[in-house]
């Protein structure tokens, strides 16, 4: 296994300044959560059945967190520890909700939970690796793949915009994806080297 991403890990400007207030814990609680809310969730939703849960389940996870922060340790992975106790929190719905036929055993869902964490890792590496291999496109590719990708528009108003024909967008793209594929793809190779 991989040693774990230095970005799972908090960095000393996460860290609360020790001005003797709990101002900086609390800020240091909230970007925590907030950078890894959508890869706990993701967690959540690998143990239970329905997002609606998994969205009860990290609301209760998330109290559990805040009251438990004190324990936690700054240079440590934030993102194991709240999917340890998001593991305790679910393995304690679906035991109330036992008497379901659709509920999984205690040993799946350990076995599932020890996956989603796993992959939870693999796919922060991913998208650190695309996030550099991004900054090594041209700037106009960039800027192509941001209106594709994050704006409302459709290809057919891009290629309007830039003077071409939307066949032309597309084939653009398809270069693009398999040269950020290749990109993230090596520097995955490099870093389990």
């Amino acid at each position: 296994m991989r040693p774990v991403s230095p970005m799972w890990r908090t960095t000393s400007a996460e860290r609360p300044t020790s001005t003797g207030t709990d101002s900086g814990r609390d800020e240091l609680f909230a970007a925590l959560l907030s950078r890894h809310h959508l890869a706990l969730m993701g967690y959540l939703l690998s143990l239970v059945p329905n997002w609606s849960d998994a969205e009860d389940l990290l609301q209760q996870s998330s109290v559990v967190m805040w009251r438990k922060f004190a324990e936690f340790e700054p240079d440590s992975d934030f993102l194991r520890w709240g999917c340890q106790i998001a593991r305790f929190e679910a393995m304690n719905y679906l035991r109330k909700r036992g008497r379901d036929r659709h509920v999984f055993s205690s040993e799946l869902l350990e076995q599932l939970a020890q996956e989603g964490a796993t992959e939870g890792e693999q796919i922060a590496s991913q998208r650190i690796a695309l996030e550099g291999c991004l900054k090594k496109l041209d700037p106009r590719h960039r800027k192509l793949l941001g209106w594709c990708y994050q704006s409302k528009s459709t290809v057919k108003e891009i290629a309007e915009r830039l003077g071409r024909t939307p066949n032309s967008i597309y084939k653009t793209l398809n270069r693009l994806r398999a040269v950020l594929l290749r990109c993230v793809r090596n520097s995955l190779a490099q870093e389990d080297a």
